[in-house]
Formats: C-alpha cells, structure tokens, sequence
C-alpha cells in the first residue's frame, strides 16, 4: 500500500522523458499534408478570389533522402474579375514541388519548399506570377505543430490521465521509408 501511495505521488509531479524516436512513414506524411495544406475540400489554394483562382489538389507525397517531395495538380483561372466571371486564361497542370522536414521546437517544418517540376511554361509562368504578386500564398516554409496534436490527448496509466506538457524537436532524418524524429517530451499527471 506505502509502495503504491509513493507511486502515485511520484506520478503528481511533471515527468521529463529522455529522447525519444517518432517514424512517420509515408502514408502517416500524406495524412499530415493532406489535412494540412489541402483543407479546403482537398485544394490549397493559392488565389481564391471568386472566379479568378488558382489552386492544387490530388496530392500525392513521397519521401526521398533528405526531401518530402509533393506532386499534385495545379488548376487555375487567372486574369480580371469582371463581374462575376474571370476574363483570363484556365490552366491545368501537373506540379511537383519538394521539400525539407526539419525540427523546430515543436514543430515539424517543411523548409525549402521549391517547384521542381511544372508540366508547361503557362502554368509555370502563373506559379511566378502568383509568388511575385502574392508571396504568402506560396511560402518558403510551412509548419505542423506536433505539440498540438497530441496536447489534448490524454493517455491513461493504471486509470490515472497523463496529459503531454511539452514536445521539443531534437533531431530529424529524412529517408525513404520514414520521416524520423527524435524529441524530449514532458508529462502531467494530476
């Protein structure tokens, strides 16, 4: 009884993990941009200005050595709003743009986001358009709070809630198979 009252106020107190290792694979990283980037019935949108807009959607991730590589498609209709339609040129194309997962506090970043490959010139003539006219709709980098997603889940020890306090990126390794994190978390117990 002494041995279980110790326990359990032991357990009252913030408890420090020592590094530990997360692997997020490829179907856990297509989850993540999808949900992420794609939140508005599966687009990013780039432009959405009524008629006149520019948009990516089907995204397809797969990790390489050091890169998070995202193909999808790009649609736009981009010219002058003239009432309600847009007087200017559509455009589809096929896009694949990569970039770098890095660590940062609590944050897993996609740093270093650049267009690899655009299908046609027209298309990508509106890519640089976009970004010379609207650099926020494309950033250079785009971040996932790990922290907030797993802050509000409580995990159970013995009937006793363990919540998540703090989640600090030490190190992160890209390769084919997984996206590795190694980080140093904290726990509450009541």
């Amino acid at each position: 009884m002494i041995r279980y009252a110790f326990a359990v106020l032991a357990m009252t107190s913030v408890i420090t993990s020592e590094a530990s290792d997360l692997s997020l694979g490829p179907a856990a990283i297509q989850k993540l941009v999808a949900e992420q980037l794609f939140n508005q019935q599966g687009r990013w949108y780039l432009v959405d200005n009524g008629p006149c807009y520019a948009f990516f959607d089907r995204p397809k991730t797969l990790l390489t050595d050091g890169r998070l590589v995202l193909n999808a498609r790009l649609s736009a209709r981009i010219g002058i709003q003239i009432g309600d339609s847009c007087a200017g040129t559509d455009m589809a194309s096929n896009v694949t743009m990569s970039a770098r997962p890095v660590g940062k506090g609590s944050s897993l970043t996609l740093d270093d986001i650049r267009f690899d490959h655009v299908d046609d010139n027209t298309s990508r003539d509106a890519i640089n358009l976009i970004q010379q006219m609207a650099p926020q709709a494309l950033p250079k980098a785009f971040s996932f709070d790990l922290l907030a997603l797993v802050k509000d889940r409580s995990i159970n020890a013995l009937g006793i809630p363990v919540s998540v306090t703090q989640f600090r990126i030490t190190q992160t390794e890209t390769k084919r198979e997984a996206v590795r994190i190694t980080y140093d978390m904290s726990l509450a117990v009541p």
